[in-house]
């Protein structure tokens, strides 16, 4: 295999190696993304009637090749012909690339990995004598800086993600242990989120804040009953989720949305399972157990944040003690 090469090969659902095509990539410095004669190679043949079993092609300009050299291979365009009786095929990837390439599948709206962790991708297409234009492309996904996370009305969002993340200004995170049928919520000091980890996120309400990728390495929490969404599966029973400011059990069967959080309580009875799961912040009282106290608790804006005091102490909207 050349240097900075992909090879892509054909073959339908019985694996007959008489019945396969491949097109190989080569990323050269030295070429262009324009057909070049000696390096870029066209098929020999792309019509259904003149081939035995299957052509996979790549497109530079309008020609049809099994070869393409160029400098960069992101948006290039596939498509195969086919004079076979298969409805199911495979595409075997190889790859000595280390970078973000990704296969797109135009059809089925996914992304097939191109560094070589992904060797085998299975798809349907039309069987008989046919041509399926630009059903892949490769695609590279711009680099991720960081997750944008907004606080719902009540001031809370959960959130999680595969890599460490800051903590920005203005926003808190925590994570969280279980207390009867309440969430307890521990406050992160470090100024990090680990990787994997499924934290609240305490801010403004409608206020986007930006938690940017940290490179270093930040040490795991452990006892946090908060998991992150990228573990969960549509079989996972007691789920519970972010609504507003508590949490309730999810009855959905779709996959919960990406980078954020749920709980998962254990295995219990029809008549044991809460309605509802509390939060309260450690070492505070929450704000709607504040207001409920004999001392009356009066809110008051300042420097547009709305506040609570209560005797000679002050929190913020979520239950925090500021002075």
């Amino acid at each position: 295999m050349a240097s900075n090469t992909i090879t892509i090969t054909l073959n339908g659902d019985n694996g007959d190696a008489n019945y396969e095509s491949s097109v190989v990539l080569v990323e050269d410095a030295a070429r262009n993304a324009t057909y070049e004669a000696g390096y870029d190679a066209e098929c020999l043949s792309t019509d259904p009637s003149g081939i035995l079993g299957v052509m996979i092609y790549g497109f530079v300009g309008t020609k049809k090749c099994e070869f393409i050299y160029s400098n960069d291979l992101h948006g290039i365009e596939f498509g195969f012909t086919s004079n076979v009786t298969e409805t199911k095929y495979h595409l075997y990837i190889s790859s000595n690339f280390a970078n973000s390439y990704q296969l797109y599948d135009n059809v089925t709206n996914q992304y097939i990995a191109l560094d070589g962790s992904v060797t085998d991708y299975a798809f349907t297409a039309t069987a008989g004598r046919v041509n399926v234009e630009n059903r892949f492309s490769i695609y590279t996904p711009a680099p991720v800086t960081g997750y944008t996370v907004t606080p719902n009305a009540a001031g809370y969002a959960t959130f999680s993600a595969a890599e460490a993340t800051v903590i920005p200004d203005g926003a808190t995170a925590y994570t969280g242990t279980i207390s009867g049928e309440v969430l307890v919520l521990n406050q992160i000091t470090g100024g990090y989120v680990p990787a994997g980890t499924g934290v609240i996120v305490a801010g403004v309400a409608g206020t986007p804040y930006n938690f940017a990728i940290y490179a270093g390495s930040v040490d795991a929490i452990g006892g946090n009953a908060l998991k992150a969404t990228a573990t969960y599966n549509t079989s996972m029973k007691n789920v519970y989720v972010l609504k507003g400011n508590a949490f309730l059990e999810y009855v959905g069967t779709n996959a919960l949305a990406a980078n954020k959080a749920y709980i998962q309580l254990q295995a219990a009875g029809p008549n044991n399972a809460p309605a509802r799961i509390s939060l309260r912040f450690n070492g505070t009282t929450a704000v709607e157990n504040v207001e409920a106290e004999a001392v009356k608790a009066e809110k008051f804006i300042e420097n547009g944040q709305v506040f609570i005091r209560r005797g000679e102490a002050v929190y913020n909207m979520q239950g925090q003690i500021v002075k």
